[in-house]
């Protein structure tokens, strides 16, 4: 009875994904070199009629079968799915161990270090486990052709399903790294659009910038105008309030002169009423005192009339007394000069009254 055994070594948590899909890759390749070759030897291999699985609770596992059968079958794979799991004790049971040696039959070894290692048994293999820490052997038993029939077809539709879900997995991987791919194709536009619109709002942010610096500038330039223009029209209000100021005191001044100069002259007004007046009483006693010479000069000029006609009874008798005539001629030359007198002084007071 010959034994093989393997030592299982410590386990990883995962590989990189690119190493995953080269080992997929160089599965599949194996795999399809292999196939030909694995036909033959399994239609010419001879299983024997019965057979008894260990299984050890250790780390080790061990399958024995009778002499001069054919070789065991292993299978390595990354992990087994749900739709492969069977029963325990059933002939089809995949029992996963961990190796760092290499598959010996028909599957080739995954990427991952685990394996699964498929043994046949017939319906009347009897299962025997021992205590834990010791090996479990498995007596052999007799094998008829049926059942070597029948573990060569469920090895291959085994090894069919595997190739077929590991073919899904790589397809999977695939269309995930297609999608990956395209995904990154589509983020690498966006990305250049996204530069895009960035390099155009950082113009459109420096023209800004130049046009608010401009700006800026400008308004400085306006500020510094209005305020000098601010300072010239500050000095000019003081100089129009210290010019209203002295105005408003000339105007007082004034105000104060026009109100002193009504006065005098309400008060020369004053005084020249009374002067009128004074004058007009002045006046009217020399208009009454030519009133009194004119009087005077009228009873005259009836005293000239009456010696007047006196005259002409006189002239009429002068032959008859001319020395009574010279005397009455003498007298009325006499009356001529108080005549006189009284027409100057008449003259006189017609010119003081037109003055």
């Amino acid at each position: 009875m010959a034994e093989a055994s393997s030592q299982a070594p410590e386990t990883t948590p995962s590989d990189d994904a690119p190493a995953c899909i080269a080992g997929f890759f160089s599965f599949q390749e194996k795999m399809a070199r292999r196939k030909a070759e694995k036909e033959t030897a399994h239609a010419d291999a001879e299983l024997p009629s019965s057979s008894v699985l260990v299984v050890s609770t250790t780390h080790e596992l061990e399958v024995q079968v009778s002499q001069g059968t054919g070789a065991q079958v292993k299978a390595g794979a990354p992990f087994v799915p749900d739709t492969l799991a069977q029963p325990p004790g059933s002939s089809t049971t995949p029992i996963l161990i961990e190796s760092n040696n290499k598959a010996t039959e028909s599957m080739p070894p995954p990427p991952a270090r685990k394996e699964i290692v498929l043994a046949l048994r017939a319906p009347s293999a009897t299962l025997v486990v021992q205590p834990k820490g010791r090996k479990r052997k498995c007596i052999r038993g007799n094998y008829g052709e049926s059942s070597q029939q029948e573990g060569l077809n469920l090895a291959s539709g085994l090894r069919g399903k595997f190739v077929s879900l590991i073919d899904g997995m790589v397809s999977e991987c695939g269309s995930k790294v297609s999608k990956c791919g395209s995904e990154v194709s589509r983020l690498a536009r966006d990305l250049t659009k996204i530069q895009g619109k960035l390099s155009e709002s950082g113009a459109m942010y420096k023209a800004l910038e130049d046009s608010h610096s401009a700006k800026v500038s400008k308004l400085e330039v306006q500020i510094g105008e209005l305020e000098r223009d601010l300072g010239k029209t500050t000095s000019s209000l003081l100089k129009e309030k210290k010019a209203k100021k002295t105005n408003s005191s000339e105007v007082r001044r004034l105000q104060r002169q026009i109100e002193s100069g009504e006065g005098a002259a309400s008060r020369a007004v004053e005084e020249a009423k009374d002067a009128l007046c004074v004058e007009f009483q002045t006046r009217l006693t020399k208009i009454s005192d030519l009133q009194g010479y004119l009087e005077c000069i009228r009873s005259r000029d009836l005293a000239w009339a009456t010696i007047d006609g006196g005259m002409a009874v006189i002239q009429a008798p002068q032959g008859e007394n001319p020395s009574s005539l010279q005397a009455e001629e003498a007298r009325l030359f006499a009356c001529k000069g108080d005549l006189a007198t009284v027409d100057g002084s008449f003259g006189l007071m017609l010119a003081d009254l037109k003055s």
